[in-house]
């Protein structure tokens, strides 16, 4: 019994290490968020610090590191946006990782999620996914030597019929 749970309590704490701090569905749902919105939701819950803002076009560029003591490099961009001619603005949130576990996470909550795979290619330096649906369009890209990677997720406009 004292066995089981050392093995339980080891298992926990092991998975408490190597967790990642963000789920596809949460980049997706930060892409959706004004900056602000999404400037609170990583920093209040998600560990995120502010690293630096960056002026690009009258647009206010954030960039948010992983606040943690595991040392693995994570970034989240937020506030990169096109405008269309309605005013609506389609965002782009844009995640980075040293850790290329976290990036095959990624892909396997993807693939979970329901996303269509579009596209898994690869360049002189990455594996390419590409995934898709009415609402997002997700480029996952993880580098051949599997120590990093990133993911961008683009709101895509929906034009929907009543």
């Amino acid at each position: 019994m004292k066995r089981a749970l050392l093995i339980a309590l080891l298992l926990f704490c092991s998975a408490a290490v190597f967790a990642q701090s963000i789920t596809i569905n949460d980049l997706a749902n930060i892409s959706n968020l004004s900056n602000a919105e999404a400037h609170n939701y990583l920093t209040l819950g998600k560990k995120f610090k502010r690293q630096y803002l960056q002026d690009i076009d009258g647009n206010s560029i954030e960039h948010l590191n992983k606040v943690g003591p595991d040392n693995k490099e994570e970034t989240i961009v937020i506030g990169v946006g096109s405008k269309l001619s309605s005013g609506t603005i389609l965002r782009t949130v844009t995640y980075a990782t040293s850790t290329s576990q976290h990036i095959i996470n990624l892909i396997g909550q993807a693939k979970h999620m329901g996303l269509i795979m579009k596209l898994h290619g690869s360049d002189a330096k990455n594996d390419i996914y590409l995934f898709d649906n009415d609402f997002f369009h997700i480029v996952i890209f993880l580098n051949h030597d599997n120590i990093s990677g990133s993911v961008e997720v683009h709101q895509k406009e929906y034009l929907g019929f009543d």
